[in-house]
């Protein structure tokens, strides 16, 4: 069954959260996972392209923006919720929607900043996730 994780930061600041998206992302792809992260539009997809080149200077991860019906050609990609089903394994959600695929999934992870609207969407997400059958775990970091 898919393990859901809401990763809750203290801070409302959006570059700290994409910051420990990509530290998940890294950690993951370091134990052998294949890692799709969600974001809400190209533009987003493009932020954390340039991120990911430079929020660890001394390593480098592999990765690459999803295009439609692309097969996964870096242990990482970026796209967009139209992108989500050509991937599997681990999902990170930078995005307003939660994951629609959770079967395909072995983890799905959630991370909020505690941005007051971000925290609603994530209820939102949290509920959905319950009534799809999940019990997700929270972590306040």
């Amino acid at each position: 069954m898919t393990q859901i994780s809401f990763y809750a930061l203290s801070s409302t600041d959006q570059n700290s959260r994409q910051q420990f998206a990509c530290r998940l992302a890294e950690k993951a792809v370091q134990l052998g996972h294949r890692v799709f992260l969600q974001v809400d539009s190209p533009e987003q997809a493009r932020q954390i392209d340039a991120l990911l080149w430079q929020f660890k200077p001394a390593s480098f991860l592999p990765h690459a923006i999803a295009e439609p019906g692309q097969v996964a050609a870096e242990p990482l990609m970026i796209g967009t919720k139209s992108d989500q089903e050509a991937f599997e394994d681990v999902f990170i959600n930078l995005s307003a929607t939660p994951c629609q695929n959770l079967d395909r999934y072995q983890r799905v992870n959630e991370v909020m900043s505690a941005d007051p609207e971000e925290l609603e969407l994530g209820r939102q997400s949290y509920r959905y996730y319950q009534q799809q059958g999940f019990k997700p775990e929270t972590h306040k970091l």
